[in-house]
């Protein structure tokens, strides 16, 4: 069984649901973190889970211009397949990163 850490950075480009992470399907994830910068507008960012038949809004935020935050008060655990996505209601003004620690069930 290893265990990898990683990032997965992000920029939005557009207001659509935009997907940030996907568990392998050997593994679980641990979600630690959510960090998002607004470099613009103020905007309304939403984290979501999927489980690949329901979504849950899991975070919602506003941030006011040039503001950053961390959309997780503790951290999350996805399971197989579960996503983690955002969206944003500005686009071009969000940006950030995840922090994740992968533990593989091989």
């Amino acid at each position: 069984m290893a265990d990898i850490y990683k990032n997965e950075m992000f920029a939005l480009t557009n207001t659509g649901v935009n997907l940030l992470y996907t568990a392998p399907s050997d593994a679980r994830a641990l979600v630690k973190g959510v960090q998002v910068t607004n470099g613009g507008a103020n905007a309304v960012v939403t984290l979501s889970t999927n489980n690949t038949t329901t979504s849950y809004d899991t975070a919602i935020h506003t941030l006011e211009s040039n503001t950053h935050t961390t959309l997780l008060d503790s951290p999350m655990v996805l399971i197989e397949s579960e996503t983690l996505s955002i969206q944003s209601n500005t686009a071009n003004v969000i940006s950030g990163i995840v922090s994740i620690l992968e533990i593989s069930r091989n």
